[in-house]
């Protein structure tokens, strides 16, 4: 099976304390995948006050690292217009490429250290996007949130509860939450779809808050 794997994540001011566990999760993350079963390309955006799309379709072998250069983190959270823009980008990316190159997964990752607060786009305009590729192609999406009740927020925007992870705002917690992603995706290459975080995922980050 062919995955892609569409990554959105936080790169506001927040996101500084936990900068270098985020690009040490991401990397871990991409040389896990490297000898995944089946294959993967990989997406990246970024989001502050604006969004980036940091690379598109990088095949997860060549996909590359975060550092320094491509990952800074400044700026307030525009959660919503980043999903939908990942969402809409992702859907264009599949009707554009050949059939024999068309992914038989879709798994976007959402991944936030804060609220809301910088978007143009409403809440109801991220959910209708997400329950519609969902419903209609069956992607999966995940969403891992800090400083807040991340399944409350994930449910507002149309994910599924199992399918999102509050997570400790910390070096283990980032680490702990892309190891869990990670173990997520493994699942979907593997079987086509995810059962979502487990309650020993949770464990992880509810010792990492005490």
């Amino acid at each position: 099976m062919h995955t892609h794997i569409c990554f959105v994540l936080d790169s506001s001011g927040s996101m500084e304390e936990i900068v270098d566990d985020t690009r040490g999760g991401f990397n871990a993350f991409l040389r896990d995948h490297r000898d995944g079963q089946g294959t993967a390309t990989v997406t990246l955006y970024d989001f502050s006050t604006t969004v980036n799309q940091v690379y598109e379709a990088y095949p997860v072998i060549e996909a590359p690292e975060l550092d320094k250069n491509n990952y800074t983190p400044s700026g307030r959270t525009a959660l919503f217009d980043a999903i939908t823009r990942a969402v809409d980008e992702t859907a264009e990316y599949i009707t554009e490429v050949e059939s024999e190159e068309q992914p038989d997964n879709v798994v976007i990752v959402v991944l936030t250290d804060g609220k809301e607060n910088a978007s143009e786009t409403s809440q109801d305009t991220v959910r209708s996007r997400v329950e519609h590729r969902q419903k209609t192609d069956d992607w999966e999406f995940m969403f891992i949130g800090a400083n807040q009740d991340a399944v409350l927020t994930a449910e507002g925007i149309g994910i599924e509860k199992d399918n999102s992870l509050n997570m400790a705002h910390d070096g283990d917690g980032t680490k702990d939450a892309y190891r869990s992603t990670s173990d997520n995706i493994s699942e979907v290459r593997s079987k086509g779809s995810t059962s979502g975080y487990d309650a020993e995922d949770r464990e992880r980050q509810t010792r990492q808050d005490k």
